[in-house]
This record gives C-alpha cells, structure tokens and sequence, in this order.
C-alpha cells in the first residue's frame, strides 16, 4: 500500500510539473531594442500567452506591448485572437494608445525625394476589430471596424519646408466599416513553411460610423512560403493599397508604417496609391538560430498612371532570427535594411510576414 501511494504521489508529481512546463511554454515574453530613423533609439517589450479553444484550432493569443524611444515617443497596446470551431472562425482585436515625434516630408514621391520634413506630434488612441467566418475550404470572409483618433502638433518655429496638411486634419478621427476576404492555407501563422495567404479589404469611413472624413480604403496582399530544403523557405509578397477620396494624410497608404518595405523612415513617402513586392530567404541553420536575406521594389503615386519606373523605391537587407517559442514558431527578429537613401535597423517579434 506504501508503494502503491509512493507511486501515486510521484506521478502526480510528473503531471503537475509536465503542466507547469506546458504552461511555461505558453507564455512568451522578451525585450525589444528599438533602432530606426522613424523613432530613434529605445526599448520595447512584449508578453503573448497563447492556447487553443479546441484541439483542431491553431493556438489563440492574448498579447500586451509597450516602447519608449529616445525621441520621446511612447505607446502602449494590447491585442486578441481567438480561433475556434476547427478554425472556422478568427476573431481579432486590438487598441493602442501612443504619443509619437515624427517627420512630415508631405505628400508624394516627389515630396519624399526631397528629404524636407517638420516635425510632428502624434498624440491618440485607435483600436479594431475583426471578425472572419470559413466559407468554403481555406476561404474566409466577414467584416472588420477600426477607429483612430489623432491629435496632430506641427513644429514650425524653423520654417515650413513642405506643404502642411489642412487644419481640419490636425485633430481629428477616422473610423469606418468594411467587407474582408481572406483564403489562407499557411502551416503556421507567425512562421509559415509551406502555404498561401491572401488578403482583401475594402472599407468605407463615413461620419455615421464615427470619422470626420468620408473616403474608401482597398487594401490587398499575397504571401507565398515554399520549403526549398532542410529548415530553408523561400517567402515572397505583394500587397497594394488604394485610399481615393477625402482621406486626412496619416490615413493615406505609406512605406515605412509596416513591412513594405523595410529601409525607409515612416511616412516619408505617402500617397493615395502605393504597390511593393519582396522576396526573402529564410534559413534556420542551427538549433534557434536562423537567418534571412530579403530584397524588394515599391512605389507611392497618385493615381494608377502615376506608376513609373524612375519613381521605384528599391529595398535590400539581411537578419538574425531567434526562436523564442519552437512549439507557436514565434522568432525574435532582428533585420537591418536599405532603402533609396536611409537605412535602419528593425527588433520585433514574429517575421516580417
């Protein structure tokens, strides 16, 4: 009887210690150096605990974020996804709070060539939300709601070098409801070997919805991973964004805001239309560790006819990988890039897509 309650308390023992690993790996955290031209020199932090609804859904996360660079600028957020019924519903949202010091370098790829800015306060909330529903086979579709109010400082005790947006934009909201399509067949979501993923929005800000701005937001993107050998992937992206109508200039499309492209200070070049494609070579050589290599090419113009090849913003640069999680994927990522006259390094947390 002794030994049978010796063996009964050692693997409970088992149990409760394999649970506290599991939970263990669940919970991802690290710090995040910040180095670019966009914000300067600084410390981020992220914390994602993740777990899954049911067993034939991908892992659901609950993530909190926060930075403070040498500009001064600061931000806080918090994000949610969940995935469930076998995947056949995503749910996602997220809000942030932030007080950024920017440059303004105006609007247009001529206005971005001539490097002139003035510095900008960025100071508001903004927050979304997203709601996905399977249609048939990898194809999704639903509807998304995002609200961003900005309350805008322009310093211009030097002078104003460029055109400054009108003062109706200085403070003020942009919210608005739009349709999403989505086919994804990816492996992982934060670190696809194998798959496809494509994505499609068209949203309407209008003042019944909350913004002070009525215009249309068309947003579009296609990503592809192949496995081209041991632990190697081959990833490639297109998107395309097109804001026509009456959009305040930080709604406008602009490189420098997200992955497309790496190299460039946000919000230097920012227009009605804009269009980038990159391809990236990922290898995880040893254990953790990984590199990649990446190059790319894209354009802001007004309109469609504006597109040229003299106005083309080339993009080039390679990284360090660290898998922070192996069970979720999840790398901390470190890339410096070059752009057309700057480059800048990038810490962040997953890849770039």
């Amino acid at each position: 009887l002794a030994a049978q309650q010796g063996y009964v308390q050692r693997e409970a023992e088992q149990a409760e210690a394999i649970k506290e690993l599991e939970s263990r790996r669940n919970f991802v955290a690290a710090p995040i150096p910040i180095v670019n031209p966009t914000l300067g020199e600084g410390l981020g932090a992220v914390a994602m605990y993740f777990y899954q609804m049911d067993e034939e859904s991908q892992a659901s996360f609950t993530g909190a974020g926060a930075l403070y660079t040498s500009s001064e600028s600061w931000g806080v957020g918090v994000a949610q996804a969940f995935f469930f019924n076998e995947n056949a519903w995503k749910l996602k949202a997220g809000v942030a709070y932030f007080d950024l010091n920017l440059d303004f370098f105006g609007i247009g790829s001529g206005a971005g060539d001539q490097g002139n800015s003035v510095p900008v306060n960025q100071e508001g909330w903004g927050g979304g939300l997203k709601a996905l529903r399977r249609i048939k086979g990898h194809w999704y579709a639903g509807l998304q709601y995002f609200f961003v109010k900005i309350d805008s400082a322009f310093d211009v005790t030097d002078g104003v070098p460029v055109e400054l947006p009108p003062a109706i934009e200085f403070d003020s909201a942009v919210a608005g409801l739009g349709v999403v399509g989505e086919y994804d067949s990816r492996d992982d979501q934060f670190n696809a070997y194998k798959g496809n993923h494509f994505e499609f929005s068209w949203s309407f800000a209008d003042q019944a919805f909350g913004s002070d701005f009525d215009f249309q937001s068309v947003k579009t993107s296609y990503n592809l991973y192949r496995e081209v050998g041991k632990q190697k992937v081959i990833a490639a992206r297109f998107m395309g964004c097109a804001v026509p109508g009456d959009a305040p200039y930080y709604a406008l499309c602009s490189f420098g805001q997200g992955v497309d492209l790496r190299g460039y200070i946000g919000g230097r070049y920012r227009d009605e239309m804009m269009f980038a494609t990159q391809a990236e070579y990922r290898w995880r050589f040893s254990g953790r560790w990984g590199m990649v290599a990446f190059a790319g090419v894209g354009e802001v113009a007004e309109s469609v006819s504006d597109f040229n090849t003299q106005n083309l913003l080339p993009s080039v640069g390679a990284g360090i990988r660290f898998m922070l999680s192996e069970d979720h994927r999840l790398n901390l990522s470190v890339d410096w890039a070059r752009g057309k006259d700057d480059d800048a390094w990038y810490f962040y947390v997953s890849e770039s897509f």
